[in-house]
């Protein structure tokens, strides 16, 4: 087996520096030979390499979303995309990963339009967005209209999640999943929101006037929940906290609406000042909070967090000091194969898969303190989402400073992406691109959400910044 020997990546922890000398993190060997060429700090790619690793990935299926469209009853594609792709061991049918979440297919589109955005991942972009709309419009606008009004409270104990807008829907429907589901999670919301802005400043989806009456209606939701103190669930769906990362998207999202309507001459359709309030609330409170990721509640503080390379790349909503000072911080969470969410993170932590019957369960606040206990520190999964995102971030700052360090750091980011796709010897089948690595049985081994679609649309975004720093 290729599968590396269990470690304690704890002793790894303060000590991550050293083993790179001046790089942030080190590089193992990939599990798929054929990418040893590829996988390097330095030098970095040449452009005929970097098209040779492409056609490469293209070639072995790595990249193919595709399998994880959503399909009706029909077999016809709704749009959006269930959160792993089938395997060898299954399609995730019975389990949450066949849902929609929000999030993730917000971010997915966006890479689909940004690496191609004159041909179908454009198309299967705006499809995506489309249909996230559809359902918002059809089951979940009078929702917020209840909170907007002052009818409902959803800021207070696990009963009144529900009645926030759902951030997950059953796409091959485009209704609501009926189970309990923390849906307390803006940043999902601000995904979405960032991503429709998007498609529309670059005239690939044209504002419709129900879409721009929906914009409207969730930034008013926003604004009523004052989601720039609200203590959601974060990029994990946790915790109830006050996430840095939670409210980035809104505030990049707002940005984008605002250069939108200022472009097209229109009035926002939501109270005159919600806008205004919005960036003026949403930064404030983005700055007290940032590098960390949470500082309130005390208890819950948390100074390293991988979701919050997102605020880098692709939303750019922080300054260059700012990222940074979150790079900087994130050296705390990278591993040997991936990169922890944060430290003493313990979904997916040790024999996870047996220690659960239903792997993908969803945990109250009073649940995840229990799970929390069984926590050994050091023995946090490795995720594989997030180092195409360090590596196009460190890709911007070259291609904007021009520093040689900068380049030699995206260039180890990309090809730590790499090394984790999956080897033959993975049950769950090879060149996959994982959702995360976890010890089970006293090895590191692929947890079963995968391949993830998330990091799949990820790589593609790392490998374009590539290009543009070749070329640059």
């Amino acid at each position: 087996s290729r599968f590396a020997p269990l470690r304690r990546v704890a002793s790894q922890v303060g000590s991550q520096v050293a083993m790179a000398g001046e790089l942030p993190a080190t590089l193992k060997e990939p599990y798929q030979p054929a990418l040893a060429k590829f996988c390097r700090a330095d030098p970095p790619l040449t452009s005929e390499e970097l098209a040779e690793l492409k056609s490469l990935l293209i070639s072995k299926d790595a990249l193919n979303i595709a399998k994880a469209k959503v399909k009706d009853a029909t077999g016809k594609p709704t749009g959006t995309f269930s959160a792993s792709a089938a395997n060898a061991e299954g399609d995730h049918s019975e389990s949450s990963m066949f849902g929609s979440w929000f999030r993730d297919n917000a971010l997915i589109a966006y890479g689909l339009y940004v690496c191609d955005p004159d041909g179908p991942g454009a198309d299967d972009a705006v499809s995506c967005i489309a249909s996230i709309a559809d359902f918002l419009l059809s089951s979940q606008t009078f929702k917020m209209e209840r909170v907007i009004c002052g009818l409902d409270d959803v800021k207070g104990p696990e009963e009144t999640w529900m009645k926030r807008p759902h951030i997950r829907f059953l796409g091959a429907t485009g209704k609501e999943d009926p189970k309990w589901y923390n849906h307390k999670q803006n940043d999902a919301l601000g995904y979405f929101l960032f991503t429709r802005c998007t498609l529309a400043l670059g005239g690939k989806m044209p504002m419709s006037g129900d879409h721009l009456k929906l914009c409207g209606q969730l930034f008013d939701y926003l604004r009523a929940i004052e989601s720039w103190n609200d203590l959601d669930g974060g990029h994990w769906e946790e915790h109830s906290a006050q996430h840095a990362s939670s409210i980035g998207p809104p505030l990049a999202a707002v940005r984008l609406f605002r250069k939108l309507c200022d472009a097209k001459r229109w009035l926002a359709p939501c109270k005159v000042d919600t806008i205004d309030v919005l960036e003026r609330e949403l930064k404030t409170a983005l700055n007290k909070v940032l590098p960390n990721e949470i500082i309130t509640p005390a208890e819950l503080e948390r100074d390293s967090d991988a979701a919050l390379i997102f605020l880098c790349y692709p939303l750019d909503v922080v300054s260059d000091e700012q990222g940074l000072q979150i790079l900087d911080r994130l050296k705390k969470v990278y591993g040997h194969i991936g990169v922890c969410r944060y430290r003493k993170d313990s979904y997916w932590c040790r024999d996870y898969g047996s220690k659960y019957s239903d792997p993908t369960k969803h945990f109250t606040d009073a649940e995840l303190k229990e799970r929390d206990a069984q926590l050994v520190l050091g023995e946090e999964a490795q995720w594989c989402l997030f180092d195409p995102m360090v590596s196009a971030y460190y890709g911007k700052l070259y291609q904007k400073t021009k520093k040689p360090e900068y380049l030699k750091c995206q260039q180890l980011f990309l090809s730590r992406s790499l090394a984790a796709i999956t080897g033959d010897d993975c049950k769950y089948g090879p060149w996959l691109c994982c959702e995360a690595y976890y010890i089970e049985d006293d090895k590191w081994v692929s947890n079963p959400d995968t391949p993830l679609v998330w990091t799949q649309a990820d790589l593609p975004m790392a490998l374009h910044e590539m290009k543009n720093s070749l070329a640059a």
